[in-house]
């Protein structure tokens, strides 16, 4: 037996994960809509049920470990019986020098001490996720030679792939990914979820026909030819969860074929294009303060630049989220559409239409404020810059490493630099790093080297590192926030932007309109927001004095 709901919900109350009024409207409304409390528990506060199980192992001193990183102790496994794994979902497990039971309810006494007298030995309890520990049961089971468990797999009905697709779709916006991997092996589908940045296994039970199902699945809800199999494809769809979580958004779809069969990644996009603030995106006061003042402004280009999924439309759309009123004139071109903004035109270009078509046409609809997707030609590079220089303003992304390289970027594609220096309102270079647990989190004292890198003269500078728990999923780390490049063009960078000058000219002339990455990320490991491991990963050690902290 696995814990109530109730006791799920209060472990979360207790934990500071759900909020006592919060839960009380909730209870209202679950009533009312004759829907499961702890469902709409999971939709409000938008995190996965072993959450709750993980606030249940805290406050009740048990440990919660990752099944996908011990073994079975089969030996133990094939003393206890069959119906009793099953019914009770126990797992014997090795972890280092000792050997765990892991329970799905840490609080029935009877079945652990009646394991324990079977086994003659006395195993330290523990708890996991319970629907891996459901997954690895029915594995060990499978693989003692006692009878597989014949209900559905944790994740659904094995027959059903439209169920099966529907509670991935569904656990991954749960788990607030960006991303979810069907990849096909020899055992069967195996989900991958990116949370975060980073990749963690999602647990369901698929042997390879259903993985099979589930693919077609796919490819058939993105308009893709299901019986091409050799060949990459491109697609996409809209999706919408039932209640009570009760969205819908773009997912946008691409399939590989590999050894053991195809491959499918999809994005999930635009989830919370409602709340899109520029105060959530990580900058700092001062450049937050700058950004602000750049585009209220009537004409002149500010680019985002950085690597596939760094957040760089996010970053825009906050922007135009901030612009969008009634009494100015927003369109957008994009491929794909990621956020649906009201009030703004927007057109997703294809094989009929592209980025420079779509600009040009555009023009004639008497715009204030254009977004292009991305500048990836000359067309489209020379459409926006003419574009910014007769009164519009216009936002895009480049694909570029640095703030400066943008320019010498934009003059490789075939623009003038009379031209990008007469238009350039602000440059800005950002990359994704991960945002320390605000509940968990612990400070020290930065160490010498730390110290070296952080460019503190102060030798009692704190800083804080990951712990992990319940509410981070035991990561030590929840959310995402953005480090950011910033150049801040003015008449004297534009007239060494016309003159041709070079990257280094530029930076060296810069001053205090330019801050490098490596010092925003330094800023925020100081502030507490992230740590220098995750400003390593992504930033080149580039500094200048560090500015004293308001």
């Amino acid at each position: 037996m696995a814990l109530t709901d109730e006791q799920l919900i209060d472990a979360g109350v207790r934990g500071g994960l759900i909020e006592p009024p919060v839960l009380e409207n909730l209870r209202l409304e679950s009533r009312r809509q004759r829907q499961q409390l702890l469902a709409m528990v999971l939709a409000r506060y938008r995190f996965p049920v072993s959450t709750l199980y993980r606030a249940v192992a805290e406050q009740r001193g048990f440990a919660y470990v990752d099944l996908n990183a011990l073994a079975v102790d089969t030996a133990l496994l094939k003393k206890m019986p069959a119906s009793l794994v099953r019914r009770k979902h126990l797992l014997p497990v090795v972890d280092g020098e000792r050997t765990l039971l892991v329970v799905a309810d840490p609080g029935d006494r009877a079945t652990i001490d009646s394991v324990q007298r079977l086994l003659g030995r006395a195993l330290t309890p523990a708890m996991a996720d319970l629907q891996l520990l459901q997954l690895k049961v029915a594995q060990a089971l499978a693989g003692k030679g006692g009878p597989a468990d014949s209900e559905a797999g944790p994740a659904g009905n094995e027959a059903d792939p439209v169920a099966l697709l529907d509670t991935i779709i569904r656990e991954a916006y749960l788990n607030r990914a960006s991303d979810i991997h069907l990849l096909t092996e020899a055992s069967g589908l195996r989900v991958r979820l990116r949370v975060d940045g980073k990749l963690r296994d999602y647990p369901a039970e698929a042997g390879a026909p259903v993985a099979a199902s589930v693919v077609s699945r796919v490819k058939v809800l993105s308009g893709l030819d299901i019986a091409e199999q050799r060949q990459p494809q491109d697609g996409g769809f809209s999706y919408h969860l039932s209640p009570p979580i009760d969205r819908e958004f773009n997912i946008r779809v691409a399939t590989a074929p590999t050894r053991l069969g195809e491959r499918i990644t999809m994005r999930l996009l635009g989830q919370e294009t409602g709340g899109l603030t520029l105060t959530d995106l990580g900058m700092l006061d001062d450049d937050l303060r700058r950004f602000r003042k750049a585009i209220h402004k009537p004409y002149g280009m500010i680019l985002l630049t950085g690597p596939t999924g760094s957040g760089k439309s996010t970053t825009l759309f906050a922007a135009l989220q901030e612009i969008n009123h009634p009494d100015i004139n927003i369109m957008t071109v994009e491929n794909p559409i990621e956020y649906v903004m009201d009030g703004v035109s927007q057109i997703q270009t294809g094989p009929k239409i592209s980025f420079a078509d779509a600009l040009r046409s555009f023009l004639r609809h008497d715009p204030d404020v254009l977004m292009v997707g991305e500048i990836r030609d000359h067309e489209t590079a020379d459409v926006a810059v003419k574009a910014a220089m007769t009164g519009h303003m216009v936002f895009s992304t480049l694909h570029t490493n640095n703030a400066v390289s943008a320019v010498t970027r934009l003059i490789d594609i075939g623009c003038e630099p009379f031209l990008i220096g007469s238009t350039m309102t602000a440059v800005i270079a950002q990359r994704l790093v991960r945002r320390l647990c605000g509940h968990c989190r612990r400070s020290r004292f930065a160490s010498q080297d730390e110290l070296l890198e952080l460019g503190a003269a102060d030798e009692s500078v704190e800083i804080y590192e990951p712990v992990g728990c319940a509410a981070c999923q035991g990561t030590g780390f929840r959310g995402r926030l953005g480090l950011f490049e910033t150049l801040w063009f003015d008449e004297k960078l534009a007239r060494l932007v016309a003159r041709g000058a070079d990257e280094e000219a530029l930076e060296a002339s810069a001053g205090d309109r330019l801050r490098f990455m490596w010092e925003d990320g330094c800023r925020k490991v100081r502030l507490g927001l992230t740590t220098l491991d995750e400003v390593r990963d992504v930033a080149v050690n580039k500094t200048r004095e560090m500015p004293e902290l308001s």
